[in-house]
């Protein structure tokens, strides 16, 4: 064969083979877009399946949700039986919507992206759903909240303790749910998908914090009613008619005893029966509080409650206490008459030995007020107070017996007790460290934190000075401003208090000398305002406006804080307007305080504070 033939051949070969390659390329490449293809509908299969079944699931969830929004209200009532019907219900459709995610479809579904995060999350809701069915059917039938209620003065510690292990369990499942929903990924999840799981998640947290703070409550509450040891309880009932830092003069005094969930009340004093106007404080003091407050609130046991700080008053409290040679007391729990009218809201109303009627709309005008009209004398080398004192000892013990003999509304007195240690009105110190360490941090401590850590918090205090009970005419509002989000230094603070006398000259002609008091004009309010600034914050000025006349009278520091106490003195119908600017540390930031707050003396009507603090969200 010549040489053209050879080589023609080997270009038809190497034209043949090429074209075998190419071939052989079109059909891999056929066989990828097949795969892919086949794939890509596998996946919109799949896909298609776990929508049609996440479906099924909302449709399963959605009844579920008004059931359990239902479910509080009817263990709250009483209804256990409707509730374990409801627990029930709420369970099945759970569980039907559980059993929609867990075919071999669904988790192939939940590795698509975008779709199967949204597959995941609806999962964990319908999981979450689950788990609170599940604990709810099985606990419901033994959560009654009648365990909180005394009867004939009386309450059953062993229901006590049922309750707690209920409430532990609830604390552990709800935990449990609380970081799974936590652990979800939210980054493509749809608006509907998103929006339903977030309010899931606020609800399961609220519940979460509740139960939290409910267990070492129950923990603690049979050794507190006397469970293997018997407990004492000094009550003080502060008058904010006469206002003091911590409210107002405690005038009246209870001894309770608990032995073994039973309650009773055994001794009852009042403030004139000690031994005022001693010559020196009955208890030690330090340099600083009786710099800034001087020896009086050891000398006359009005003014115990003269300063915030309630560990103060319990040791000058326990001075007076065993100086009158009265039994020694364990713990201490302070309240006052606009507390007492939220528990009348649970009690209902109290008939008095004295004919009136105690209830939640008059207790407060009736013992801050009206009382001081109605009994004892008072005029030119008489003062007489015994048929006041007699009618609060009588009052007080009537409402005593009313909530220790039992309680149709356990929950709406647990309602104002929470409300009114909210508010500053409730306050308790306890020598058992358990019990203490439950209300560290609270207004319930009725302790400035040391730091700003948690939380920055200013004081605003009032003590009067009048020696009456014309506060009972007065009312305060605080705006609180603070560059503590924005400054690129130290922040600042500032306090405006507005403190306002609004009896009339009319009124003040016709008040008894029992609400005036002898040192100044009928109506005249004097009163000593006192700012505390946050831990490691300086007081760098005030000012006063208004005021018919004021005075410095003490500053310095005081539990840690810059102090300045003024007195101010406001006749009828005008308001004292008091500014107090304070001042960051040098080297320190908005970065070394938390959120700004300002706590201040419960009044007889709410005080209220207004935080103005740009950028703090």
């Amino acid at each position: 064969m010549s040489s053209s033939h050879q080589t023609r051949a080997t270009l038809r070969a190497d034209a043949a083979a090429r074209e075998s390659k190419r071939r052989s390329r079109r059909t891999i490449l056929w066989i990828i877009v097949a795969v892919v293809v086949l794939l890509v509908v596998v996946v919109v299969a799949f896909a298609a399946v776990a929508a049609s079944k996440a479906l099924s699931v909302r449709d399963s969830l959605t009844p579920a949700v008004p059931i359990a929004s239902g479910l509080p209200a009817k263990v709250v009532s009483g209804d256990t039986a409707g509730a374990a019907d409801d627990a029930a219900a709420l369970q099945e459709l759970s569980a039907r919507a559980v059993a929609q995610t867990e075919g071999f479809d669904w988790r192939i579904a939940e590795w698509i992206p975008v779709v199967g995060q949204n597959l995941s999350a609806v999962r964990t809701a319908a999981e979450s759903v689950d788990d609170v069915a599940e604990f709810a059917a099985a606990s419901i039938a033994g959560l009654d909240l009648a365990a909180f209620r005394p009867v004939g003065g009386a309450v059953d510690l062993a229901a006590v303790h049922r309750l707690e292990g209920i409430v532990s369990e609830g604390a552990t499942v709800f935990a449990r749910v609380n970081d799974r929903i936590d652990g979800t990924d939210r980054t493509f999840l749809l608006p509907q998908v998103s929006q339903a799981l977030g309010t899931l998640d606020d609800a399961v947290s609220g519940v979460d914090e509740s139960l939290g703070t409910l267990v070492p409550i129950l923990k603690a509450l049979p050794a507190a009613l006397g469970e293997g040891t018997p407990r004492t309880y000094l009550l003080m009932f502060q008058g904010n008619s006469e206002l003091r830092a911590q409210g107002g003069n405690p005038a009246a005094l209870a001894l309770v005893t608990a032995t073994e969930g039973r309650i009773e009340l055994t001794t009852q004093a009042t403030s004139v029966q000690f031994a005022n106007a001693r010559e020196e404080s009955i208890a030690p003091l330090d340099a600083e509080t009786e710099g800034l407050y001087t020896d009086i609130i050891g000398r006359w046991i009005p003014n115990m409650t003269a300063t915030p700080d309630f560990p103060t008053t319990v040791e000058i409290m326990r001075a007076w206490w065993a100086d009158e040679g009265l039994p020694p007391f364990d713990d201490v729990i302070s309240t006052d008459p606009i507390a007492l009218s939220y528990i009348l809201n649970a009690t209902g109303p109290i008939p008095l030995a004295t004919g009136e009627i105690l209830t939640s709309e008059n207790a407060v005008s009736l013992l801050l007020n009206e009382v001081y009209f109605k009994y004892g004398e008072y005029g030119p080398g008489v003062v007489d107070a015994s048929a006041q004192d007699l009618f609060f000892a009588s009052a007080a013990a009537q409402v005593f017996a009313t909530i220790t003999s039992g309680l149709n509304n356990p929950v709406g007195f647990l309602d104002a007790l929470r409300r009114a240690g909210e508010e500053g009105r409730m306050t308790i110190w306890s020598s058992d460290p358990e019990i203490e360490g439950l209300t560290a941090g609270t207004k319930v401590a009725g302790v400035l934190p040391a730091s700003n850590g948690a939380g920055t918090i200013a004081g605003v205090y009032f003590n009067d000075t009048t020696g009456a009970k014309t506060d009972y005419y007065a009312d305060a509002n605080i705006v609180s401003t603070t560059d503590q989000c924005t400054a690129t230094g130290a922040p600042t603070f500032r306090q405006t208090i507005t403190f306002a006398n609004n009896i009339t000259p009319a009124e003040a002609s016709n008040l008894p000398a029992f609400i005036t008091g002898p040192h100044f004009e009928p109506g005249y309010i004097a009163t000593d305002v006192v700012v505390y600034a946050p831990p490691g914050v300086g007081i760098e000025s005030w000012n006063v406006e208004g005021a018919e006349s004021f005075t410095l009278m003490a500053e310095g520091t005081h539990l840690g804080r810059s102090v300045v106490r003024i007195n101010v003195v406001t006749p009828p119908q005008t308001a004292a307007v008091i500014t107090v600017d304070m001042k960051g540390a040098e080297g320190s930031s908005g970065a070394d305080y938390g959120p700004y707050d300002v706590w201040t003396t419960p009044m007889v009507r709410e005080t209220p504070v207004t935080i103005d603090a740009p950028g703090c969200g």
